[in-house]
């Protein structure tokens, strides 16, 4: 007996720990892609690989392994996630999964670009939210660099958009 609900407590915290899915807000960034020419960019710190994987999903700038190059020199810093409260999981409990839960966790992903001398220190706000819904046990692409790529095209380009 101890051994069955041992089994099902561990089918249970697996389907739970699963059930989610980021969202990338506005809808119209996720499926954005950047058409423009792409310039060619170092990353001065590329230790920071979550950073770096977000940065290179994002296709603002062809990466380049020599300095010699590039157009533009990168620094990253490092992600700030901030939580929101996670009682809307009390929902979702109750309902065994059933009511979908958007939980919109703040990002701010920071990086200078450094081009002929001149520092261009950047601060983009990436607006996903992670869903947390039974139905997204199914879901297969839950990688959240891919999804934070386009986050941070779509704010950049709109943030460099001369028409606005």
């Amino acid at each position: 007996m101890k051994k069955a609900s041992f089994i099902i407590l561990g089918i249970l915290t697996i389907c739970c720990c699963s059930c989610y899915s980021y969202k990338v807000y506005p809808k119209a960034y996720r499926n954005i892609e950047n058409n423009s020419q792409k310039r060619n960019a170092y990353i001065i710190n590329d230790s920071l690989k979550k950073e770096l994987k977000i940065f290179s999903n994002s296709n603002i700038f062809q990466i380049v392994k020599d300095s010699n190059y590039a157009d533009v020199v990168v620094k990253l810093y490092p992600i700030e996630k901030s939580f929101v409260c996670g009682q809307p999981l009390t929902i979702s409990m109750l309902t065994i999964g059933q009511l979908p839960v958007i939980l919109p966790d703040q990002y701010l992903f920071r990086f200078d670009e450094i081009q002929n001398g001149t520092i261009t220190k950047r601060t983009i706000d990436l607006k996903i939210a992670q869903r947390v819904w039974f139905w997204d046990l199914f879901v297969f692409n839950k990688n959240f660099e891919e999804k934070a790529g386009k986050a941070l095209l779509g704010e950049y380009l709109k943030n460099n958009n001369p028409l606005n």
